[in-house]
């Protein structure tokens, strides 16, 4: 085993797969022999990479190459449809594998950095806004049946993506505060300030030291205007002052956009769901939200003619 190859596949999920799920997988990874010690365990029970970061990077993006481009909304099935085995593929047709086609492609000679090709993108049908349910679930009408939209998932995805974006070009939205706001800390969070003061400015925030216990916040990103500071402030750094890893950033990212993004039970306007289903159809992943859950379902024409008996 090789912990660094586990961490990688969980990455690659990252975003793809609730919390607390863990994916399988079989990775076919082919290199050099001399690439790879063999002799760090007693019982051969683990390895190690002589280039463990190169290892780590090729797998990691393989995999996420393989979801992004395989990433279908859930459907629902009828009941009929469950006890139905799927036909298979004749013999010797079937194509290949997920893993080996991402492998295969990253294989191949690597573009040079200023032709390299964007990450895969996974479109969503044009979508026709139809109304909402219990002030929580967006109805759209697509090509294939009908769409039912988590308004709060997707809009966590279509924010995170935003941000995301945003810190990359150096250009975060922030809004300054006419009077600033006083945020009571404990000392753990204090350190997670002083060891993220960076990251915290790049995403928008302002602060200066009040007292020991207090900050002032002169400033916020704008995405969390008109939202209750004190708490998405205090939980961002909970969630900082966890074991730090290579993700913060996307730490910040997702605590924003739970913060920001439209409730559920909060009634919108046709032109606001409208917008929503605009943005989330520019989404790079949007059949899930940044903790893996997913923004929608889709009932196909199929499925309602079966319901309605009406094949």
């Amino acid at each position: 085993q090789n912990r660094r190859l586990t961490f990688a596949v969980e990455e690659a999920y990252s975003g793809l797969l609730e919390a607390g799920r863990h994916p399988i997988a079989v990775v076919d990874l082919r290199l050099p022999h001399e690439e790879v010690d063999v002799n760090v365990h007693p019982t051969k029970a683990e390895i190690r990479f002589r280039q463990e970061n190169d290892a780590f990077a090729a797998v990691q993006r393989a995999v996420r190459q393989a979801l992004l481009e395989q990433a279908p909304v859930p459907s629902l099935r009828s009941s009929a449809d469950i006890a139905v085995a799927r036909p298979t593929a004749p013999e010797g047709t079937a194509p290949p594998p997920l893993w080996q086609r991402a492998l295969e492609a990253e294989s191949q000679p690597r573009t040079t950095a200023g032709t390299a090709a964007p990450p895969p993108k996974v479109s969503l049908p044009m979508l026709r806004v139809v109304g909402q349910i219990g002030s929580t679930y967006i109805v759209a009408e697509g090509p294939e049946g009908m769409y039912l939209i988590d308004q709060h998932a997707a809009h966590e995805r279509v924010l995170f993506e935003e941000i995301c974006a945003a810190r990359q070009r150096r250009a975060v939205d922030t809004q300054g505060l006419l009077e600033p706001t006083t945020v009571e800390i404990s000392p753990r969070q204090k350190e997670t300030i002083l060891a993220n003061d960076e990251l915290l400015s790049e995403h928008g925030f302002q602060l200066e030291p009040f007292g020991e216990r207090t900050y002032l916040v002169r400033a916020i990103p704008a995405v969390l205007a008109g939202r209750d500071l004190s708490q998405a402030f205090v939980e961002l750094l909970d969630t900082l002052g966890e074991e730090a890893t290579a993700d913060q950033p996307d730490r910040v990212a997702f605590s924003l956009a739970c913060h920001a993004a439209v409730r559920a039970g909060q009634s919108l306007a046709l032109d606001e769901m409208r917008e929503l289903v605009r943005r989330l159809e520019q989404s790079e992943v949007p059949h899930t939200c940044p903790h893996g859950r997913p923004t929608m379902i889709h009932m196909s024409t199929t499925l309602l003619e079966k319901e309605f008996r009406r094949r």
